[in-house]
């Protein structure tokens, strides 16, 4: 819901006192999260059903539900049901109320993936250490002193590499003494 509610908010221009969804948009949706069967999944209530439940009209009820499927946060499946006496010229079925199916669209994705995954500070801290480490396990002593602040220890620690560099014989060979 707070994704819904942040696009709805990035997708509102000055001046206008909507965004994509609509405010009658978000109480669907609300509504629609709250209604859901938590262990079958099932979401199949009436236009009317939905406009009495948060106190709106059916007309923007459905105007609401086609907002948000065009913005890819639901979509439903058209049921209908045989009708049983029914004579060869009239109409065999009638509609009952729709499937709905919750989707998270492409444009919240990465906003639901970002709430869902706040570390905490510990684990930041610990995830800091380690990237520390793995740079210093992977970084060439050039590496390590580029990256101190200090210009005169910089150079201090220049003078000392060159002269481990000219005491130590190339390609790692030691001459015996």
């Amino acid at each position: 819901m707070r994704a819904a509610e942040a696009f709805e908010h990035e997708t509102k221009l000055p001046g206008k006192r909507n965004g994509a969804l609509g405010s009658i948009g978000l109480d669907v949706l609300r509504c629609l999260l709250r209604l859901r069967g938590r262990k079958d999944g099932r979401l199949d209530p009436t236009y009317q059903w939905i406009a009495d439940k948060i106190h709106k009209s059916r007309s923007a009820v459905v105007e609401a539900v086609a907002r948000l499927k065009a913005c890819g946060f639901l979509d439903w499946i058209r049921r209908c049901v045989p009708i049983e006496d029914a004579l060869p010229d009239e109409q065999q079925s009638e509609q009952i109320s729709n499937a709905f199916i919750l989707l998270q669209p492409p444009t919240v994705r990465e906003c639901v993936r970002r709430m869902l995954r706040k570390p905490s500070e510990f684990v930041r801290a610990v995830a800091e250490k380690m990237a520390r480490q793995k740079k210093l396990d992977t970084a060439t002593v050039d590496d390590v002193i580029a990256e101190v602040q200090s210009p005169e220890l910089r150079a201090i620690l220049a003078r000392v590499r060159a002269s481990v560099d000219s005491a130590n014989p190339p390609s790692g060979h030691t001459e015996t003494l």
